[in-house]
């Protein structure tokens, strides 16, 4: 009998001693799902009279309100022959709609040139980058 207990004992010990001492507590935190601002539409036509392009985007902002529309024109040789950073007022709380936009190309040399709309959120969050073409 002293014997089993004895190997009883021994083997609770040996069990006890690889345990160790360390306790870990696994503590989930939530990540929030952040969404950047999508282009889901876009469509643009030339007003060859009144020399300007006039567009529109679709947008779907679901994490942040819309904070700028930016519109850059490069010309043939890559050059940016325009760029403009617009802020885009009374979209608070708005995570659908439309904004439109127009090119003045009033003074641009003939060319072919190729124009990228992209929307920056409150967040800083970038959108899809849409491009078109246009000939002067």
């Amino acid at each position: 009998m002293k014997r089993i207990i004895l190997l009883v004992v021994s083997m609770m010990v040996l069990a006890l001693a690889g345990c160790g001492s360390e306790v870990s507590v696994v503590i989930p935190i939530p990540v929030p799902i952040i969404t950047p601002p999508s282009i889901t539409y876009s469509q643009y036509t030339q007003d060859t009279v009144n020399r300007f392009v006039d567009g529109s985007v679709d947008f779907y902002a679901p994490y942040s309100d819309i904070d700028t529309i930016t519109i850059t024109v490069v010309d043939s040789r890559g050059f940016v022959v325009e760029r403009a950073v617009t802020p885009v007022p009374g979209l608070t709380g708005i995570t659908t709609g439309t904004i439109s936009f127009s090119i003045d190309y009033l003074l641009y040399r003939p060319d072919t040139y190729t124009f990228s709309v992209y929307l920056t959120d409150r967040a800083g969050y970038f959108s899809n980058v849409i491009y078109g073409t246009f000939r002067v």
